[in-house]
């Protein structure tokens, strides 16, 4: 169990963006199409799993400082330092072993992403503000590299979604860290030192504004007109959790959480339905 949480499994749920241009090109009849993003998804969650390995490693100090992140395998113990490196590894083998069997951009992005993380790692996620956007470009990358996985053109306006889409998520968790934290907050995470409430609810403000007209202008002048019939059910989703950041919720904090609520999740099955609905039938 402890090796099982150490790769983090449950943040895997991001490297679903590489899926997004299988739903969005038409392409999920096509057994192909699905086989090789089913592939880059397992890459990504093999770069994804080391990379946290290798960011609780460099973190093991202030995470024991951490009233969330005290157990993680390797800031407690649980998980010895060079065990951990071997599998982080292992995982980087595996990772970039199944992108060799995708086209060469599909490669290409998965070293983008790996290389970026590093970076994020050893320097950016101490600078203010770099830190957010070094992560929401991560998430980008994601969805990008789903298309070349399946080779099919990018639209801009999966790069506009993906990443407002990610701001949004990453200053609500930087919001609620603050407040859970409070003074200490600089103690746990440097760049929280520069994060005032203020200037991550004005800044939150800021990313689903962008997020909300993003989706709108995709729903009416994007290449699927009938999807507008979605941006209820879109908008309150949106809304909903930007009354969970602003409660105070856990799942704020911890996006992956989300399926504790009820609401969400049937909001975004409802949106996947009617998606699906627009664009196939």
């Amino acid at each position: 169990m402890k090796y099982v949480k150490l790769l983090r499994p449950q943040q895997w749920y991001k490297n679903l963006l590489v899926f997004l241009a299988v739903v969005f090109a038409r392409r999920l009849y096509d057994l192909a199409a699905i086989e090789q993003a089913a592939i880059a998804f397992v890459s990504f969650c093999a770069l994804s799993s080391a990379t946290y390995i290798i960011n609780d490693y460099a973190d093991r100090h202030e995470d024991r400082l951490n009233p969330e992140k005290w157990n993680r395998p390797i800031a407690s113990g649980a998980v010895s330092i060079p065990a951990a490196l071997l599998i982080a590894l292992i995982l980087i083998v595996i990772g970039f072993g199944l992108a060799l069997l995708l086209p060469t951009a599909f490669l290409y992005m998965a070293l983008m992403y790996f290389v970026l993380s590093q970076l994020y790692t050893v320097w950016l996620k101490h600078e203010a503000f770099a830190d957010i956007l070094t992560i929401a470009t991560n998430f980008v990358i994601r969805a990008v590299a789903g298309a070349f996985a399946i080779s099919v053109p990018i639209s801009p306006w999966l790069i506009l979604g993906v990443f407002f889409m990610a701001l949004f998520l990453l200053l609500g968790k930087r919001r609620s860290e603050i407040a859970l934290l409070k003074d200490k907050a600089a103690l746990h995470r440097k760049t929280l030192n520069a994060y005032s409430l203020e200037i991550v609810a004005r800044l939150s403000a800021v990313a689903t504004t962008s997020l909300v007209l993003s989706y709108t202008l995709f729903v009416f002048f994007g290449q699927h007109h009938l999807l507008y019939i979605t941006l209820p059910v879109a908008l309150y989703a949106i809304f909903r959790y930007d009354g969970l950041i602003s409660s105070g919720s856990k799942i704020a904090r911890h996006p992956e959480y989300v399926f504790m609520d009820t609401r969400i999740i049937v909001s975004m099955i409802i949106w996947g339905m009617l998606t699906v609905a627009v664009l196939y039938f």
